[in-house]
This record gives C-alpha cells, structure tokens and sequence, in this order.
C-alpha cells in the first residue's frame, strides 16, 4: 500500500461520513431505522483497513479519524494537565495535543504525519 492508496480509503469515508450529517440535519437517519447505511459503510471501511493493517494501526487511524476528528480537533480548548504534578497546562496546542511519539513531538495530527505512524504497521511490508 501507497501514501495514494492510503488517502483512497480514507477520504471517501470522511465524505461520506460528512453527507450521512448533513442528511441527517435533513431529516435523513441511515444510522438507525430500516436503511442502516453507516453501519454499513463502518463495516466496509473496517474490514478494508483490518486487511492492510495491524490491530495497532487499525487504532491509530480510527483514533486520527474519531478521537481527533481527521486532524481538525483544537486540542488547546481542552483543559490537559501535567503527569507529574497534576497541574493544568496552559492552552499551547503541542502541550495539550493529545497524542505524542517517545520525543513528546504530536502525531497523527493529519493525514501524512497518520500514514506515517501507521505504515510500519502494514501487514504486508511492500519490497
């Protein structure tokens, strides 16, 4: 798999996921009811990245897509204190990020730092 692949997967699901809101501030549920259409575009979306990737980096790109919102989160509005002493951080958005490699540095923070971290967790290496 390619950076190119990579995004092929991914940005299909972000807009689909977009137009499933949008439908949805429309009246339109395809999360529940008779047409449950974004349980199964989940499931799609799952089974394709379980394919290509490790459990580990299954869960880096789901934490990039949900947990930092495709990289759009602004981690400084939410308050983050020190392991240390417990103190709060003041809203610099490196400190508050809310996930780090070993060196403190931010990751997963947008599509090219997520393919990144989780191409060395691709099943199949590419020679």
């Amino acid at each position: 798999m390619e950076y190119k692949d990579f995004l092929g997967i991914l940005m299909p699901y972000k807009k689909l996921t977009e137009d499933f809101r949008e439908l949805y501030s429309m009246g339109f549920n395809f999360m529940d009811g008779k047409y449950r259409l974004e349980e199964n575009v989940d499931r799609i979306l799952n089974t394709t990245l379980n394919s290509y990737f490790t459990e580990e980096g299954v869960e880096w790109i789901h934490w990039f897509m949900y947990e930092n919102e495709w990289g759009e989160k602004d981690w400084s509005r939410i308050p983050a204190f020190d392991k240390e002493t417990g103190k709060l951080i003041e809203s610099d958005p490196v400190e508050a990020y809310g996930a780090k490699d070993e060196n403190g540095k931010p990751i997963c923070y947008s599509f090219e730092s997520t393919w990144e971290l989780v191409k060395n967790h691709l099943k199949c290496k590419q020679i």
